[in-house]
């Protein structure tokens, strides 16, 4: 009895912090068919939550959740607890995304295709992992309401960061890199779900 009641708790709970659903099908069309916006910046290094962070770049991006993944008990997660793999252009198409999984894991977000829809340069040009650091509260609840499937529309900066340690944690400015540091890092300002007839 004490095993099936823990086992109960424990879906409860993976129910309440893990466990993203699913939005209502788009259909088949690019829904994201523009780029991210980066821009020059002029904001200075300014203090976060115990944190440095250093804009790199203003940030406005439209795209696809193609995956959203929550993060509790690594080191950023104070910080940073919510990870989206957005997708645009062709990897806001549902008829690419259908041929294609995607996982997150370990603040990486990856890939594989037994039929591949488009090409790998094409995957990685229009889709990629980024770190939501939420500007306020209502904010980080707005972050984490988002469906997987869900077009969002997001506007900040990108930031690198640093403790009082030695330890950074360094954005991407290029949405064409791989590996390591290749994710962005944004500080969200505002987000918006948009419904399907954007």
């Amino acid at each position: 009895m004490k095993k099936f009641v823990l086992i109960i708790v424990l879906l409860f709970a993976w129910q309440h912090f893990y466990y993203i659903p699913n939005a209502p099908k788009m259909g088949p069309a690019e829904f994201a068919s523009v780029m991210p916006f980066q821009g020059k910046i002029s904001t200075g290094p300014f203090h976060f939550n115990g944190y440095t962070l250093t804009p790199r770049a203003s940030f406005d991006v439209t795209a696809k959740v193609i995956s959203a993944e929550r993060y509790y008990f690594d080191f950023q997660a104070k910080l940073s607890p919510v990870d989206f793999a957005l997708g645009w252009g062709p990897m806001s198409d549902e008829r690419t995304l259908e041929q294609i999984d995607v996982w997150q894991e370990d603040r990486w977000y990856k890939w594989e295709s037994d039929n591949m829809p488009i090409s790998k340069e094409k995957i990685i040009l229009n889709s990629s992992n980024m770190h939501m650091i939420p500007g306020t509260d209502a904010i980080a609840k707005e972050l984490k309401r988002v469906r997987n499937g869900e077009l969002v529309l997001i506007t900040g900066m990108l930031v690198d960061v640093k403790d009082g340690s030695s330890w950074k944690w360094k954005t991407s400015t290029s949405r064409s890199d791989t590996g390591a540091n290749s994710c962005e890092i944004v500080f969200v300002q505002s987000i918006k779900i948009i419904n399907s007839t954007y």
